[in-house]
């Protein structure tokens, strides 16, 4: 059983910025999503348990949670995209006409 990570893997992360920053976004964005339809459960479990409606606020809450998280995520990765495309952009544009050909 390994405790440690691979160090070779663990160089080519070092040695990669973005490589760094994407693991550790995609596992705080999962903590976040987890952490945040809990929280919304356990709100409509206390709203069941006092207006006396035991299923119907814990899966509203936890349907609303989600699409909430699918939203926030659907608008993330657009803004990325359009920042990367604009990088993408302004690279080709300032590049060379001999080395944007090859």
């Amino acid at each position: 059983m390994r405790l440690l990570p691979d160090p070779k893997i663990v160089r080519r992360i070092a040695g990669n910025p973005r490589a760094a920053e994407n693991s550790a976004g995609g596992l705080g964005q999962g903590a976040e999503m987890a952490f945040g339809v809990l929280v919304f459960f356990l709100i409509g479990l206390v709203i069941d348990y006092f207006a006396g409606t035991t299923p119907l606020f814990m899966i509203v809450m936890t349907v609303f949670s989600c699409v909430g998280n699918f939203v926030k995520m659907w608008f993330g990765y657009d803004t990325q995209m359009k920042r990367l495309e604009a990088e993408r952009a302004e690279t080709r544009r300032v590049q060379p006409p001999s080395q944007a050909e090859s």
